[in-house]
Parts: structure tokens; sequence; C-alpha cells
């Protein structure tokens, strides 16, 4: 019998490739308000909520950065690219997700991006059937790396943290899901891993394809 019984997916850097949208975004508006070394802030932003980026941002640059205002620069500029683009499915995405709810299995959504947007995004790309719970950023009072996202999740699914995948491509997301309890599974995205990264994780694998054979041979038990 399979020690897993659910996985709990991140979303943007993850399911979507929406980490490097945002991060190119950064860029085009840190030229153009001549912000230093903000490509380099802006991925220590990636896995953090809106209100602990906000606090990084204003640790970084100043108390009157004017963070509500260039994040609004910010979604603007990502938001057109997605209408104009598509939402960019990363890839092998859909192909796990479909092979985890032909079978049945259970299937949560664990990510730092307020609950709406969550939401948005999902049904845009036409994949919100596939999750039993979702929860945002703004759901939580402490984001990742706390486990409190990570403990809700599995506490709506209903199963114990030890029973349960979080596939993540941060470090803030594998603090979590190993301070929660849970098997995490490394997908590296924009950040290459480290070290520390590699010793969090229960494996690291180049894609989803790898993790749906990963997968595949956990549930059945061969």
């Amino acid at each position: 019998m399979s020690r897993i019984k659910a996985v709990v997916f991140d979303m943007d850097g993850v399911l979507f490739d929406t980490e490097r949208m945002y991060l190119d975004a950064w860029k085009i508006l840190g030229a153009d308000k001549n912000i230093r070394d903000i490509e380099n802030t802006a991925k220590k932003c990636i896995g953090l909520s809106v209100t602990d980026t906000i606090a990084l941002l204003r640790l970084t640059y100043g108390e009157d950065f004017p963070v509500e205002e260039y994040h609004g620069i910010i979604d603007s500029i990502v938001k057109d690219r997605i209408i104009n683009c598509g939402m960019p499915i990363k890839k092998g995405a859909r192909e796990i997700l479909e092979y985890l709810y032909r079978i049945d299995f259970t299937v949560g959504l664990a990510s730092s991006t307020k609950y709406c947007k969550i939401i948005e995004n999902l049904e845009r790309a036409g994949l919100r059937k596939y999750f039993k719970v979702i929860i945002g950023g703004d759901m939580i009072a402490h984001s990742k790396p706390d486990p409190e996202i990570y403990l809700a999740v599995c506490r709506q699914l209903g199963i114990e943290p030890s029973q349960a995948a979080a596939v993540e491509d941060s470090r803030n997301g594998l603090l979590s899901a190993r301070q929660a309890g849970m098997i995490p599974l490394l997908v590296p995205d924009i950040v290459s891993p480290t070290e520390a990264m590699l010793s969090m994780c229960e494996e690291c694998f180049d894609s989803l394809a790898e993790v749906k054979t990963y997968l595949e041979r956990e549930i059945s038990g061969i």
C-alpha cells in the first residue's frame, strides 16, 4: 500500500511559468525606475505572500518605497502578457493532474498567491476541476516558509501531513512542506537548487513528467 495518500501542489513556478513572467516584469520596472539590484530582490520574493513581499521590499529599499504602486504596474504587465500570450502552463502539468484525476486521487493546492487570483488563473487554464482543496496566501496568517498553509490544506483534505507529497520549486516552499511533516518533492524553476534545498526534499526532478512517473510508481506500490 502506498505511503502517499494525497498530493498538494504549489502554483507559481510549479504549475504555471508565472515566476519568470513576474521576474521579467520587475526587471522592466527596475530599469524604468532605476531600482538597484531588483532582479536578485525579486528572486528572494519567490514563494512569499503579498504581505511578506511588501515587507521584504520595504526592508530592502526603505519604508517610502512605493510598493503598492509598483505592484499595480507589475500586475498590469503580467496580466497583459497572459491576455496576449495565454496562461503559461508548465510542461507536464496537465498530464500529471489528469492522471491523478483519472484515478480519483486526493489533490490540493497551496499557493502564496491570493485566492481570487489562484481561481482566476486555474479557470483561465482549465485546471480548476483537479483540486479538492485550494488555499491562498490571503487565507492564512503566516506564509511559507511557515508550515501553516500546508497544515491547513492537509486538515481540509482529511489527510495526515506525513501521507501527503508537496510539489514545490522554491526554498520557502520546501521549508514549509518539511516543517509540516510532508513529503517534499522538488522541481526547480528559476532558482537553482542549493545543497540545503536538496537535503530538504525527498526527491529532485527535472520536470513534472518525472514527478508523474515517480507518483505512478509510488501509488501503485511497485
